[in-house]
């Protein structure tokens, strides 16, 4: 199957609401940490509407991620640019497997501490979180990179939809 030369609308739309959705999740992390423990401590909830958006969310990235991986196994991706050095090329794909990994790893984790209350879970969710933060760092430096350093069109790529 021969790759396509940029995204569909529909892969651009998926990695913008994505990224915004996840924004928020970070934006909203503190009144779901309380509303954790309260829950653990067998307290009243008083941040439950905080920690039901904040399940909300991560549910809708969940089911987003499915239908972006989906969408990219059947569609494709762009090739990396020649012209990029190679290792470059690498880091970028493991960043992107990296933040997939998150996608799908932080609702299940955050899920499986909400709904079985099971520690673990809360502990890998909040690492995952110190460390989704840095990731995401490196993927927004890393497409100013190939903006301004390569000057290619993999920033372009994900705001104007090509067609197959």
């Amino acid at each position: 199957m021969s790759r396509p030369q940029g995204y569909s609308r529909l892969q651009i739309v998926l990695h913008w609401t994505i990224a915004l959705l996840i924004f928020v999740q970070l934006s909203i992390n503190e009144p779901m940490q309380r509303a954790f423990f309260e829950r653990l401590s067998g307290k009243p909830l008083n941040e439950i509407d905080g920690a039901q958006l904040h399940v909300i969310v991560g549910l809708t990235v969940l089911v987003l991620g499915i239908v972006r991986v989906t969408i990219r196994t059947l569609r494709g991706t762009p090739p990396p640019h020649k012209e990029t050095p190679a290792i470059l090329n690498w880091l970028a794909h493991a960043t992107h497997m990296l933040l997939y990994g998150f996608i799908f790893g932080m609702p299940i984790t955050g899920a499986l501490a909400w709904f079985l209350g099971i520690p673990l879970a809360a502990v890998l969710h909040e690492i995952g979180r110190l460390i989704l933060i840095p990731a995401i760092a490196l993927h927004v430096i890393g497409a100013l990179t190939e903006q301004f350093v390569f000057r290619n069109d993999s920033l372009q790529r994900m705001f104007k939809a090509r067609a197959r």
